[in-house]
């Protein structure tokens, strides 16, 4: 610092902040956010695991089973019975 008495010159920088400056480094944010809802849905999942009972299982097994399709047996049958060897083969 200067003494009193000097003639040192007093230097003062003034900074201007700009104002429609672009914000980065906000991706963090969104990644913590699908951290954080997966981490939830997992422990919700875990819960209801706890809390339902097998009959209650059962019935929420049931509803995400697709739907019962033909044997593959059948399925080859019915394309052997619609094809056209199918009919070549009847005739000899």
């Amino acid at each position: 610092m200067a003494k009193k008495g000097s003639n040192a010159p007093l230097i003062i920088k003034k900074v201007k902040k700009v104002a429609n400056a672009a914000h980065h480094g906000g991706a963090w944010k969104v990644a913590y956010a699908d951290f954080v809802t997966a981490m939830m849905s997992f422990f919700l999942l875990l819960w209801l695991l706890n809390v339902t009972t097998d009959i209650q299982k059962r019935g929420i097994a049931d509803y995400f089973e697709p739907p019962s399709r033909p044997s593959r047996r059948a399925e080859r049958e019915a394309c052997w019975a619609a094809s056209p060897w199918a009919n070549r083969a009847r005739r000899t």
